[in-house]
């Protein structure tokens, strides 16, 4: 991480690493939990993690057991790299594998105080038109990030039939990226993806999210706070939760320096009242079934 690197981040909200890891054991490995973490469906065109009653069009797994090896040696990998661009001691989130198909509208994954951070590889060669990230660069602080807000009009969970069109009339910087490349980004900049109607095949995501690590104990109880809002009770994925767990016996028991701040910061209880949910919509569908 060069100094250059991180003037760019804290400037524009994103960096981009260009052939830093090879990406052969990591594509097969997100291949396998996607599968394994799916269980076939009667209608593959319906499968998606759900948020309410909306079908999201992609499929999602936690990437943080034994199962997933490589994904684990990246989060360690990447965590020093995150401190670097945040500037002080971090936490990670979750490793996650994503299989997504059609546009992404514009949004941001973070609209709070809280600095946090994702590290995105792809595992397609993607361009433009066949749903490289987009990124307005800029728009992850200040008045030009209301700016912006304001003239995109939506949210960070908003969703209309119009965001495609909505994502290629707003002057932005499309990422083209090839596997082994990773997209280091502030969670508040406003990113979108736009994949043309002919293109039917799904785009693989690997990423990694970090946040600042509190620096004094008066501070833990909002960052507590901001890791139960990632956890939604009414968050179904989708995958067996059994398999994938977000932080399971495996990451526990790992010794990994953050396991303990984490179960003190209450992430796992959050985790864990959002995963009973997921069973509890699985029990629903089998006796329906």
């Amino acid at each position: 991480m060069h100094d250059a690197d991180i003037a760019h981040f804290l400037t524009f909200g994103f960096v981009v690493l260009r052939r830093h890891f090879d990406p052969t054991e990591l594509s097969a490995e997100l291949d396998r939990a996607i599968e394994d973490g799916h269980p076939p469906r009667a209608e593959p065109a319906r499968v998606g993690a759900r948020l309410g009653g909306d079908l999201l069009p992609f499929r999602y797994v936690p990437m943080m057991n034994e199962r997933t090896p490589a994904s684990l040696a990246l989060l360690d990998h990447f965590a020093p790299f995150a401190a670097a661009l945040l500037g002080v001691p971090v936490l990670p989130v979750r490793a996650k594998g994503v299989e997504y198909q059609g546009s992404s509208q514009w949004h941001r994954d973070s609209d709070g105080a809280w600095p946090s951070i994702g590290f995105a590889a792809y595992l397609e060669p993607l361009r433009g038109p066949t749903g490289a990230l987009r990124v307005i660069p800029g728009s992850h602080v200040g008045e030009f990030a209301a700016s912006v807000a304001r003239y995109i009009g939506v949210t960070p969970s908003a969703a209309s039939h119009d965001g495609e069109a909505r994502v290629e009339r707003v002057p932005a910087r499309a990422i083209d990226s090839d596997p082994g490349d990773v997209i280091a980004f502030d969670e508040r900049l406003f990113h979108a993806s736009f994949q043309h109607p002919g293109a039917v095949a799904p785009r693989r995501q690997w990423r990694v999210d970090f946040v600042a690590a509190p620096v004094q104990a008066s501070q833990e109880p909002a960052l507590a706070a901001w890791f139960g809002s990632l956890y939604q009770p009414g968050w179904d994925g989708g995958y067996d939760v059994d398999l994938f767990p977000s932080y399971g016996e495996h990451w526990r028991a790992s010794g990994r320096p953050w396991v303990e701040t984490l179960s003190r910061l209450g992430v796992y209880a959050a985790a864990g009242r959002q995963e009973d949910f997921m069973r509890s919509q699985r029990s629903v569908a089998t006796a329906q079934g």
